[in-house]
């Protein structure tokens, strides 16, 4: 930058050009001032972009870089909240279950008719609500275990149970270009608020139609829809290349060989794949090493005739998928409905799905049917699995006279259903080698009924209609679930089962599987057994009101309950403690992240200020060489233009 005096005494030029001359030496050296006093002003040595295009770009391109680090940064701190709240929060749970836990060994041994065990119930239903209250905490206005759901609370006490009602999908945020992290744990893992589910245990299979995507198909090779070229010959004209990069849908596909070739493509006659019809000959193959013709089922090499059927190309269950495209097309029963109980909440009348024309509206039936139970499509994209939202309540799905549940794969009790699994996994017990049951019928006729080898429900009821000889038949319920039988002996007296005294298990068999109910005797001839396979959540809340209830039941089974209860909670605070190391573990890691970002913003930040900031030495030294260029500039000039023509006469 010119910070010398510029010589305005030319010889032989006119005085107009001498005093340009001035002017332009005062105006530069003056504009060059103006520039280094916004730069001792702003701290900046760029003023605008046009002063170096080059590094104005860089500059821009470092400050969108910092822009971004300090969102990541931002991100890390509100997780980092987010989890040392959590952190607090396990640490008063873990106090509680821990209290529980020993009030629970306190009042075993404890008289049915103590006191002590009234006061201690009246303690764990305080705990219950403290939990709830610990369950509902929030950080930052969200619901630190809502998971995704964080506007809302997660827990409520409801119906004489523990509601849930959060997301069980985590918070994430993104902590650099490429990777998001979790940084929430949701209600039902922490709590086990929500029930081992109900499994599908049918796979609804959907056929394919024009408007299936090729994204919900696993594909003949069970690998997806891998799109790309195939070759067509119809074995008269030539082959033919198909490109299928740009189909979306199954139709996509159907009209992309409709159009290029002269072999005719449709949904093959069992609805699960393509078929090709046309020509004399069909050969579909591969171009290059595609694997689209594979995937779709229709590679064939060697000649197919006329027809080529495609094979099965397993389309997934979605949201959309038509009702009518179940079950290999063949639907399901959607007019008669289910049933859905849960023991803590007053009935529902039955779930009507008549209206339903997607897998979506039979899911968005059940879940807002208010009956706690939340349906969803299982994670293999076959079924659909149902969860108890209600802690400390028991749910039983059974048919209303149709075969709506077992159409859907969710009734609670099954044909199937293992005895290990009834009554929440205790199962049943008999004497083996002995008769378990006694049937009466109305007659007063007694049928023993061995259950020796029997391993599934359909097997107790083939052992009951065996050894009956058809006077009483069992099935399972046409209303409700759980095993029916019906006599047909004609008598006038009441079908009643009970354990056959040869049963010396010391367990009362007939009402493990739900055929005898001592406070409820049946009468008449058909005899409706109870779902011993019903569902509740298992889990910390479930445990504590399960130790509430035998605290007050105070019978001969009082101790046996409490103990069993116990145990649970115990297990409960033993995952409450991992769960606080595994939210430990995901400290540490933000830490050392926030580390890592925290030099990568000093990195930026000094590399940017040593393209953009002024080094004030210098520049005020250019300052005070550039006023003293003009204080220069202004004498000589002063003097230069006191000389006249009269000055060189002599």
């Amino acid at each position: 930058m010119p910070s010398a005096v510029r010589p305005t005494n030319v010889a032989r030029v006119s005085m107009l050009m001498q005093t340009d001359l001035l002017l332009n030496s005062i105006r530069t050296n003056q504009v060059d001032l103006l520039k280094v006093q916004n730069q001792l002003a702003t701290g900046l040595r760029l003023a605008r972009p046009s002063d170096s295009p080059a590094e104005a770009t860089t500059i821009m391109h470092l400050d969108n870089l910092y822009e971004r680090q300090q969102q990541y940064m931002n991100n890390l701190e509100y997780a980092d909240d987010f989890l040392a709240t959590t952190d607090t929060v396990l640490g008063q749970s873990i106090e509680l279950t821990q209290e529980s836990y020993t009030l629970a060994l306190e009042s075993i041994g404890m008289g049915t008719d103590d006191a002590g065990r009234a006061a201690n119930a009246q303690i764990i239903d305080q705990i219950i609500k403290q939990l709830i209250s610990i369950g509902n905490t929030t950080c930052r206005d969200s619901y630190i275990f809502a998971g995704q759901n964080g506007t809302q609370a997660p827990f409520e006490a409801a119906q004489g149970g523990v509601l849930f009602s959060g997301s069980t999908a985590e918070m994430q945020t993104r902590v650099s270009d490429d990777y998001l992290i979790n940084f929430s744990i949701d209600g039902n893992d922490t709590f086990g608020a929500r029930s081992q589910r109900v499994l599908g245990t049918v796979d609804l299979n959907p056929n394919i139609t024009a408007a299936t995507l090729l994204t919900d198909l696993n594909g003949a090779q069970n690998q997806g829809i891998r799109r790309g070229s195939i070759v067509i010959n119809d074995g008269v004209n030539p082959s033919t290349t198909v490109d299928l990069t740009g189909c979306i849908t199954v139709g996509d596909v159907i009209d992309k060989i409709n159009d290029q070739t002269s072999v005719i493509a449709a949904v093959n006659a069992a609805g699960n794949g393509l078929q090709l019809s046309g020509g004399v000959d069909i050969t579909v193959t591969e171009l290059g090493t595609g694997n689209a013709a594979r995937d779709l089922g229709i590679f064939n090499d060697t000649g197919a005739g006329a027809l080529l059927t495609g094979q099965d190309v397993d389309a997934r269950l979605t949201l959309a998928t038509p009702i009518t495209a179940l079950a290999g097309g063949a639907g399901i029963d959607n007019t008669s409905g289910l049933l859905i109980t849960n023991s803590l909440m007053a009935s529902v009348g039955p779930i009507d799905f008549s209206s339903a024309q997607t897998l979506e509206d039979i899911i968005t039936t059940i879940n807002n049917a208010g009956i706690a139970a939340y349906a969803e499509i299982n994670a293999d994209k076959t079924g659909i699995n149902i969860h108890n939202l209600l802690a400390g309540s028991q749910m039983s799905i059974g048919e209303n006279a149709g075969t709506t549940a077992a159409d859907l794969g969710i009734r609670s009790l099954t044909g199937a259903t293992l005895l290990t699994q009834l009554n929440g996994g205790r199962g049943i017990h008999f004497e083996a080698g002995a008769n378990a049951l006694l049937i009466t019928d109305g007659l007063g006729a007694g049928h023993a009924v061995n259950l020796d080898g029997a391993v599934t429900v359909q097997d107790v009821i083939d052992a009951i209609n065996t050894a009956t000889g058809g006077v009483v038949i069992a099935a399972l319920a046409s209303v409700g679930n759980g095993m029916e039988l019906t006599d047909n002996s004609g008598g006038p007296g009441d079908l009643m089962v009970t354990t056959h005294p040869e049963n010396l298990s010391g367990y009362f068999t007939a009402q493990e599987l739900g055929l005898e109910d001592p406070d409820n005797p049946n009468t008449g001839s058909t005899l409706t057994g109870a779902d011993v396979n019903r569902v509740m959540p298992d889990g910390l809340f479930s445990h504590l009101l399960a130790l509430r209830d035998a605290l007050l039941s105070n019978n001969d089974h009082t101790d046996t309950a409490i103990s069993d209860a116990a145990a649970q909670i115990e297990e409960d605070r033993q995952g409450l403690s991992n769960m606080r190391g595994i939210v430990g573990a995901q400290m540490r890691s933000l830490e050392d992240r926030k580390t890592n970002i925290e030099d990568n913003l000093l990195s930026i930040e000094t590399l940017r200020s040593d393209i953009r900031d002024i080094d004030f030495t210098e520049a005020i030294t250019r300052y005070q060489n550039l006023y003293t260029a003009l204080q220069g500039n202004l004498m000589t000039g002063s003097q230069l233009t006191n000389i006249s023509l009269l000055d060189f006469l002599s």
